[in-house]
């Protein structure tokens, strides 16, 4: 009698315990719906996978590599000791697929993309906490920019780096950031650099801000072809978290389960 009820017990733990296990979503489940359907309320739980986001990103910049975007993209890659909010991937996908200016060059991407997971209403929680970079421009801004303080001033030195405009795509198939970072740097006060001032105020981002900044030497850049080591600073992507009611269920359940197995062995003894 003492064994049966011994055993009865245990065989009732184990099964506590597989329901426990079970209520754990696999750490592989992608619920593809967050994807589709970003309003949906279990998304509230849900990271999209980095890999999808970089691929994104990486689609964009092989065609546009001059969008501040990019650089944005290039200047993460190369020293993954910047800013890990500014260099998240959404960060920087949300940089590129925000401006409405650019989005000749990036809705093929973004509408299938960025687009749908961070569309209006979207519970996916970092659409609303990795948003473009504060104050970054459309990068046909900075190659307005660019043009109007060279026609006015072509001897600066940061002219020489970018020709004017495509008459066709009406940018400039150059860094246009790194102009547009040289031009302002050295003449802060100009009507033009306003954009600028305010991006730095806004971030202080290094690589875009600062005439001391160097990047690592034999950093990898995006054209490098190996993986991009853009920080990110959640390593649950593409998962939900467990459902806690269900833990906290089943934890209720086990316990009271262990409660009388004390009882039945105390009172057998």
């Amino acid at each position: 009698m003492r064994s049966t009820l011994f055993f009865a017990v245990a065989s009732a733990l184990s099964t506590a315990v597989a329901a426990l296990e079970g209520s754990q979503v696999s750490p592989t489940a992608t619920p593809s719906i967050c994807l589709t359907t970003p309003t949906d309320v279990s998304c509230s739980n849900y990271t999209i996978a980095a890999a999808s986001i970089t691929s994104s990103i990486s689609e964009i910049c092989k065609a546009s590599s001059f969008l501040p975007g990019c650089s944005l993209y290039a200047a993460c890659t190369a020293d993954s000791t910047l800013n890990a909010t500014y260099c998240a991937p959404l960060t920087i996908l949300a940089s590129l697929c925000t401006p409405v200016e650019d989005s000749v060059l990036t809705s093929p991407v973004c509408a299938k993309s960025y687009s749908i997971f961070c569309a209006t209403g979207s519970k996916i929680p970092d659409c609303k906490s990795r948003t473009a970079l504060p104050g970054l421009p459309s990068g046909k801004l900075v190659t307005g920019t660019v043009y109007s303080i060279c026609q006015e001033m072509p001897t600066m030195t940061d002219c020489k780096l970018c020709p004017g405009p495509d008459a066709t795509t009406g940018y400039s198939n150059c860094d246009e950031v790194k102009a547009w970072k040289g031009l302002c740097l050295d003449m802060p006060d100009m009507t033009q650099c306003s954009s600028f001032n305010t991006m730095c105020k806004n971030t202080g981002f290094a690589p875009f801000c600062s005439n001391s900044y160097k990047a690592p030497s034999g950093g990898a850049t995006p054209s490098s072809g190996g993986a991009s080591p853009v920080p990110t600073d959640n390593m649950n992507h593409g998962q939900q978290t467990p459902n806690s009611a269900s833990i906290l269920y089943c934890s209720s359940v086990m316990a009271s389960l262990l409660a009388l197995a004390i009882s039945v062995i105390a009172t057998a003894l």
